[in-house]
């Protein structure tokens, strides 16, 4: 080998070295931040009403009632999900497993939220867009100006991209649930974690793409 063949040689093994080592080094950065960008939490107002995005029971209406007790808001909003398969089928039959929003109500009120400051939305919503828009079109309906929006840590950027185009007139803040369903520095330890994030991903990708996907 020739003394340039040899001088390559060493300058790619250099380059090797310090690619692996800056990868070592740099990974665990990369992953926290990948969870951490998908998790906000914005500086809360008083608002008109508390809206807890449907899913995550008991988690996000433990922390609504707790916003509610800090006199943030006057009431409590709770969205419907579209009723899955399973239930549905179990309904046709004439047994109901349980009625609609019942434990998030069960959450709420025990958590100190009196059943005359709980609305339930009675309209079901299959995707997080059409949720949000839904909950813009009660609000102005009802007058409401500012409202804060509870939801899983996983899942605030999603909610905050949409409202900014789904928002109209009212104003909004992301709320983000801190529990043990998502940990933005050690989703990757974690199965469930792991795809929480990559659904979470692949929601914002199929937003920013203008394809609507067939759930939350």
């Amino acid at each position: 080998m020739t003394t340039r063949g040899r001088r390559r040689l060493a300058l790619a093994a250099g380059a090797l070295v310090v690619l692996t080592v800056a990868v070592l080094f740099f990974h665990a950065w990369l992953l926290r931040g990948l969870g951490a960008w998908l998790v906000v939490s914005e500086p809360l107002f008083p608002a008109d009403a508390i809206v807890v995005v449907a899913g995550g029971t008991p988690f996000r209406e433990m922390a609504a009632a707790d916003l509610f007790r800090q006199g943030l808001a006057p009431r409590v909003v709770l969205s419907l999900a579209l009723i899955r398969r399973p239930h549905a089928a179990l309904m046709q039959l004439g047994i109901r497993p349980h009625e609609p929003q019942a434990e998030a109500r069960l959450v709420l009120e025990a958590h100190g939220v009196p059943a005359s400051a709980i609305l339930a939305l009675r309209v079901p919503v299959k995707i997080t867009e059409a949720e949000l828009a839904l909950v813009r079109e009660t609000a102005e309906a009802a007058g409401l100006r500012r409202v804060i929006l509870v939801s899983s840590a996983d899942h605030g950027r999603r909610i905050k991209m949409i409202w900014a185009d789904v928002g109209g007139s009212v104003e909004a803040r992301v709320h983000s649930v801190r529990d043990e369903t998502f940990a933005p520095d050690r989703w990757w330890r974690d199965r469930r974690m792991f795809e929480l994030l990559l659904h979470e991903y692949l929601g914002i990708a199929a937003y920013r793409l203008g394809i609507s996907p067939h759930l939350k």
